[in-house]
């Protein structure tokens, strides 16, 4: 019998879920974009003074003319006028896993948006702080708009703008070269993570802050940089369970906990078990 709940039952990402997002026939577009837009409703309520979170299209698609230049935007825009020193932060922030030189060559898709961060300089100013992007499935190796996107991250991050980059889609290697791939069960291969650039005090001096995490196991809470010392604490967990839980077609439809996910066996042994024992507690509800 199908066992279906509205809520999201996993503690981090809902491995149904992302396995069948991860099917030619899926929406992924959907709840990407919902994701999106629920991320930008969440950091505007704790953004400093100054700064401003626009949901833009994404570095994985299209740039944007803007007198004699063209520029990239992004999933989302955070924007501000100048460093406050403004601290708005919660109570238990992760520490990332590692920090290690600024990763390059990220590797798309191309409709999706982003959430961009700006600062308001004044005098109808709006200048580029941090951008927020949710991967898919084109922006990984062998993706369709591998070449294109690893252009325009390079743009931004040499631009010094923030970047973070998060990734639920298991079954293809990381984006970033030089992380450990999942699928090929290498050492330390985490299915999920989170990506926080940071290109300063330039770009070749810049820092990667990593947060991989497993299934079943909690999606981090992230000290999202702004500029100078600035900052804002975001829950991915707590939005993505916002996400998953405003739509019932996920939950009362795509998700029967009573079946394995699709193409389990794309899932490491220890993550395989995880998701069994997430099944069984389903079917003692």
């Amino acid at each position: 019998m199908p066992i279906h709940v509205r809520e999201n039952l996993y503690r981090g990402v809902n491995a149904h879920l992302q396995s069948e997002f991860q099917t030619p026939e899926s929406d992924w577009v959907g709840f990407h974009d919902a994701f999106v837009v629920d991320m930008t409703r969440a950091i505007t309520e704790k953004l400093p003074y100054g700064y401003y979170a626009l949901n833009e299209k994404s570095l994985q698609l299209l740039q944007v003319e803007s007198g004699a230049k063209t520029r990239t935007v992004a999933d989302i825009a955070i924007i501000g006028t100048s460093p406050h020193g403004s601290i708005v932060g919660t109570a238990v922030v992760d520490a990332p896993a590692q920090t290690v030189p600024l990763l390059e060559k990220l590797t798309d898709e191309n409709y999706l948006q982003a959430v961009v961060i700006y600062q308001d300089k004044g005098g109808d100013i709006l200048v580029p702080v941090t951008r927020i992007e949710l991967l898919s499935s084109a922006n990984k190796p062998p993706g369709s708009h591998h070449d294109a996107y690893i252009a325009k991250r390079d743009e931004t991050l040499r631009g010094q703008v923030n970047l973070i980059e998060i990734d639920f889609l298991h079954e293809q290697p990381s984006h970033a070269r030089d992380l450990p791939s999942y699928p090929e069960r290498e050492r330390d291969a985490s299915p999920y993570i989170i990506l926080v650039n940071r290109p300063f005090p330039n770009y070749d001096q810049g820092k990667t802050d990593l947060y991989p995490f497993f299934v079943d196991e909690r999606i981090p809470t992230i000290r999202v940089p702004l500029l100078g010392q600035d900052f804002v604490d975001v829950a991915f967990g707590a939005i993505y369970n916002q996400t998953y839980s405003a739509n019932p077609y996920y939950g009362m439809l795509l998700v029967d906990y009573e079946k394995e996910p699709v193409r389990m066996e794309t899932y490491s042994p220890d993550d395989q078990e995880r998701i069994r024992a997430r099944m069984a507690a389903a079917a003692n509800l």
